[in-house]
């Protein structure tokens, strides 16, 4: 069985995502790491949620395709694409990366597609191989059960991923960790070396004042 995530969907978004920008759990490491990817034809974001617009602030993609086993999520990111209105949390992001409220709506126009997959299978994605230039994925693959899981799941995810195409995610360490994979850099680096593509960077920041979370782990890498 698939761990659940902390919280659900709109008590997720309010927590982390609302009205104001919480500083200390990663998000600002992960803004900054996302600003050095390479313009990207197609986007690909597993297991979306409803937050693949805070993440396309720093992010420069044509076409942003969200894939996510949850439709309440998915439906959220329409409609917060539809309004173009960022929130308070979103509106510190966009000052961090130097992006304008006018940006910020060309980006939501670029959501081409939302896709109800299960990312967490271990399974081949409902997407072609090498069709994505830019691959993302946000906490999902740490909800993996193990470290087969985990290699299974970023193998298939990473199998869409176009030659010289980018690879950018982060994952969360829960402090209650039951059936979750434990990540640990060679894990990452297994993973890597699995699916073709070189690590740019792959580093864990600590987390302060979330009971929850005590750290995050941060990649980007290429597909070679």
């Amino acid at each position: 069985m698939t761990p659940q995530t902390i919280a659900g969907a709109a008590e997720y978004w309010d927590r982390y995502y609302g009205e104001e920008f919480v500083f200390g759990l990663g998000t600002e490491y992960i803004l900054r790491m996302l600003l050095k990817v390479a313009p990207a034809g197609t986007w690909l974001d597993l297991g979306a949620g409803s937050e693949s617009l805070l993440w396309c602030i720093p992010l420069r993609a044509r076409r942003l395709i969200a894939a996510d086993a949850d439709p309440q999520r998915l439906a959220r990111l329409r409609a917060y694409a539809a309004a173009g209105q960022p929130r308070g949390a979103y509106r510190t992001a966009l000052e961090l990366c130097d992006r304008s409220p006018a940006d910020y709506i060309r980006r939501c126009r670029a959501l081409a597609a939302t896709v109800a997959a299960n990312c967490l299978t271990g399974r081949p994605l409902p997407f072609r191989t090498g069709s994505a230039d830019l691959i993302t994925q946000f906490g999902l693959l740490g909800l993996a059960r193990d470290a087969t899981s985990f290699l299974d799941c970023w193998q298939h995810a990473h199998a869409v991923l176009a030659a010289g195409g980018w690879c950018a995610g982060a994952n969360w360490n829960a402090t209650a960790a039951h059936d979750r994979v434990t990540l640990t850099r060679q894990l990452y680096a297994r993973a890597f070396t699995a699916a073709g593509i070189t690590p740019l960077l792959i580093t864990r920041v600590p987390i302060d004042g979330d009971a929850d979370f005590d750290s995050v782990w941060i990649y980007l890498g290429r597909k070679t």
